[in-house]
């Protein structure tokens, strides 16, 4: 049962931040292609701003994903152990 809530933590951790970094990268990357001239600052922008809008949907999204997939078995690690 440990393990089981050990990887669900790992599960959630890795989704949330995942998606977090994956979003604010393509985000940044976008407004920095739109406007060469300042594609530091307006990629830093976009990225803190959708990091900002989309937070607590994520990390709701990857609470339930990781509880519903860790109570299931449907995440890696999360498998009952086979009796023999």
């Amino acid at each position: 049962m440990m393990k089981k809530i050990g990887f669900g933590i790992l599960w959630f951790l890795a989704l949330s931040m995942g998606v977090l970094l994956i979003g604010g990268m393509v985000a940044g990357g976008i407004a920095g292609a739109n406007d060469p001239a300042n594609a530091e600052a307006a990629g830093q922008a976009a990225g803190e701003a959708f990091g900002k809008s989309y937070t607590g949907i994520i990390f709701l999204s990857s609470l339930l994903i990781s509880v519903a997939g860790s109570i299931m078995g449907w995440l890696p690690g999360t498998k009952a152990a086979e009796k023999q």
